[in-house]
């Protein structure tokens, strides 16, 4: 018998294509196209990692679209395999693209990732907004699934992207065949960029923690990647604010304030060493899964579960002090 081609919407917390920051999406849809699957497609316009299953509530949310043909963005859709972008979060696409965009389609899956690299142990898992869109699916009531790549090295090329979509394709199959999905739960998936194919390993999540994950940077006034000022992203909300914010005099006096000496400023710079190479991590773990290359499979909850305990905390000696 022939199997029906699958209905999956995609998104991810890398942004739109790009061999810097977002190497896998574009190969990993056009890979589950040639096998006639129907995707519909709808990214954050800009790199979103780190940011979990948040919203900005009092952003507006621009709608952009990308056109593959010519990598080029545009504020209307030029062809119908163009992915649409919006300027919000993992969450925010999976919630719009169900509810608006893409409201009359019904998915078989909805797809967050393939993220660039590994979303393995609970301090990724808790952080990645890779999994905040497929935890976003989850809560509209979707199947869903969270897909990372995980990278040994920045030497990767076409065939490892392309063994990495198969094995992908394998093990959503299977899962979509079995059909046994958690209840209000999801799958966690960690693929090794690899091309050959590796085994398949159901695993839990590796508890571990971290330290610091921030810098003071040096140059207390340096210009950021995006061309602004440090003080021009502190001091110009991106929301309305009061009359007194919006005047002129407000802006100058902010600006003036910004460029004192002395201000001292951070940047996100973790030390990736010790999160992404846990020396510690048990077998049956998806860290010591990664660790030996094996694919991992996570069975997860979309819900913070409660921590089952025997302590009552002694809480009566609080409600007797104030009766």
């Amino acid at each position: 018998m022939t199997e029906r081609p699958l209905k999956v919407l995609i998104s991810n917390d890398d942004g739109p294509p790009s061999r810097e920051e977002s190497p896998f999406i574009l190969p990993f849809i056009e890979h589950l196209e040639s096998l006639g699957w129907i995707v519909k497609v709808c990214l954050p316009s800009s790199q979103k990692s780190w940011i979990s299953k948040s919203f900005m509530i009092k952003d507006h949310i621009d709608v952009t679209y990308y056109h593959r043909e010519t990598r080029e963005t545009s504020y209307h859709r030029r062809d119908p395999s163009d992915f649409v972008l919006l300027s919000g979060t993992p969450a925010t696409c999976v919630n719009i693209a169900l509810n608006y965009i893409f409201k009359d389609e019904e998915f078989d899956l909805v797809i967050g990732g393939p993220n660039f690299g590994r979303n393995t142990s609970t301090v990724y898992t808790l952080s990645s907004g890779t999994i905040g869109a497929a935890l976003e699916a989850v809560v509209c009531k979707q199947k869903a699934l969270a897909l990372s790549f995980a990278i040994f090295s920045r030497d990767f090329g076409r065939k490892e992207i392309e063994g990495s979509c198969e094995m992908a394709v394998d093990v959503i199959k299977q899962l979509h065949q079995v059909n046994q999905w958690p209840e209000n739960g999801l799958f966690n998936i960690n693929i090794p960029l690899s091309v050959e194919k590796r085994p398949v390993y159901l695993t839990q999540f590796h508890k571990m923690h971290y330290g610091r994950l921030f810098k003071p940077l040096d140059d207390k006034y340096k210009k950021t990647d995006s061309g602004k000022s440090a003080s021009t992203i502190i001091t110009n909300p991106t929301t309305t604010g009061t009359k007194e914010e919006e005047s002129p005099e407000y802006a100058a006096r902010k600006e003036a304030e910004g460029q004192e000496s002395g201000r001292l400023v951070f940047h996100f710079a973790p030390d990736y060493k010790s999160i992404v190479f846990p020396t510690d991590a048990p077998e049956g773990t998806d860290a010591w899964a990664m660790h030996k290359r094996y694919v991992s499979v996570t069975p997860m909850v979309a819900s913070y579960e409660i921590a089952q305990t025997t302590t009552d905390y002694g809480f009566n000696t609080v409600n007797n002090n104030k009766l």
